[in-house]
Order: C-alpha cells, then sequence, then structure tokens
C-alpha cells in the first residue's frame, strides 16, 4: 500500500479508537445507571440478575476504554505488534458481547420471575417491619408510582389496622391511614387515592420502553467494533509491507 494509504488508515483507526474510547465510557455509565435505577430491586433480591448485568456492562466498559486508548496508541506509532494486539482484543470483546446478548436474550423469559419473586419477598418483610425493605419497597412505589406487585390488594391480606404504605397514595395528605381504611374505599375512591397498577407491571412498561435504545447503543457499539477490526488489518498489512521493503 502506498505511504499515503497508509496515513490515511492510520488517522481512521486513531479516530475510530477515539470513538471506541467514549463507546467505553458510555458503556460504564449505563452500567453504574442500571444500578442507580434498580439499586431497591437488587437489595430485595440479595444480588439479582440486574446487579450481574449492571457489573458486566462495567467490566466490559472499563476493558473497550483500555482497548481503545492501546489502539489509539498502537496506531499512532505504528508499531505492528501493538496493533495486532489490539485487533485480537478487540475481536475478543466482540464475541464476548455477542455471547452476552444471547444469553440476555435467553434468560429474558426469566427477569419477570426473578423481579416478581424479589417484590414478593420484599412485600413479606415489609408487612413484618423490616426497615432496609421498607425503604427499597417505598422507593420502588414512589419511583415507579406503583403499588404492591400486582396491584394494591398485594396489602389486603395484612390486619385491618396494620399501616398502609403512604408510597403507594397519589395524595399523601388524604392518604388511607390503615388497611383497613383502603376496603372501605371504593372503586372510584381507589382510582382517585392511590396507585392502582403494580410495580411488575409498571417495570415491564419500563422496560419495553427502553429496550430499544440499549439493543440500539449494543448494535452501534458492535458495528463499530467491526470497522475497527478491519481498519486495523489494513494498518497491520501496510505496517508488515513497510518492513518488507525496508
Amino acid at each position: 500500500m502506498a505511504q499515503g494509504g497508509m496515513v490515511l488508515v492510520k488517522y481512521l483507526l486513531f479516530i475510530f479508537n477515539f470513538i471506541f474510547w467514549i463507546s467505553g465510557i458510555c458503556l460504564i455509565a449505563v452500567g453504574a445507571w442500571i444500578k442507580a435505577k434498580y439499586k431497591d430491586f437488587i437489595e430485595l433480591s440479595e444480588g439479582s440478575s440486574a446487579a450481574t448485568g449492571a457489573v458486566f456492562l462495567i467490566i466490559i466498559g472499563v476493558i473497550v476504554a483500555i482497548v481503545g486508548f492501546l489502539g489509539c496508541c498502537g496506531a499512532w506509532k505504528e508499531n505492528y505488534c501493538m496493533v495486532t494486539t489490539y485487533a485480537i482484543l478487540l475481536a475478543i470483546i466482540f464475541i464476548l458481547e455477542i455471547a452476552a446478548g444471547a444469553v440476555a436474550y435467553a434468560y429474558k423469559g426469566k427477569l419477570e420471575d426473578y423481579t416478581r419473586k424479589a417484590l414478593d419477598d420484599g412485600i413479606d418483610k415489609y408487612l413484618d417491619g423490616d426497615k432496609d425493605a421498607i425503604d427499597a419497597v417505598d422507593n420502588i412505589q414512589k419511583q415507579f408510582n406503583c403499588c404492591g406487585v400486582d396491584s394494591y390488594k398485594n396489602y389486603l391480606n395484612a390486619s385491618d389496622d396494620k399501616k398502609f404504605p403512604s408510597t403507594c397514595c397519589k395524595n399523601k395528605e388524604v392518604c388511607p391511614g390503615t388497611v383497613g381504611d383502603v376496603k372501605k374505599l371504593n372503586k372510584t375512591e381507589l382510582d382517585d387515592e392511590i396507585y392502582t397498577k403494580g410495580c411488575l407491571t409498571q417495570f415491564e412498561q419500563f422496560l419495553r420502553e427502553h429496550i430499544l435504545i440499549v439493543g440500539g447503543v449494543g448494535i452501534g457499539i458492535a458495528f463499530v467494533q467491526l470497522i475497527g477490526i478491519l481498519f486495523a488489518c489494513c494498518l497491520m498489512r501496510s505496517i508488515k509491507a513497510e518492513y518488507e521493503v525496508v
């Protein structure tokens, strides 16, 4: 390849790796966001798949950022060994991401089961007065504007004098004081005063609204990686040809 062609590939690879480095930072940010967003679900389930997925994204993001930085160095210095190592690492990351996507797709049907179990356990502990469970469930109900797992009825198995969660109420000033108070309300009063949708339904709706965004970002990053591997191979070939001429 002509010298001008190698210079072009070199700068293209450098620009690509800068973008790739940014994508690594984005993965770290998404992982941290998932941990923060689902913190209360994670606490209720005592180590859920959401926590595992978030940690995996953060780890992959760190690796991607490091590999992107190394790719920039290798392209700038035109070091055959560094560029080759970079291409191999990029291919490994790509394979790992495909595998992770396949596993996530295979287990997507179990996400509802994990979430339901976490919420069921949390509400049981809530009714028993567990402080951590009370904080977690209250935060979830405030965040998603929901009540109970499937509906407010999840609380009605408690004694009538049991305090009804204020986080189920739309208006805290006229919130029913106890489970017994809730049982006395008619349907219109219920709709006006409390959230009637369960947290499981609200959580699933949230996932449906965001899954396309997450999937699109993942596909975009994978596409960028394939371009990076192609550029790296072109630069490796150019560097090798230059060495042979010398």
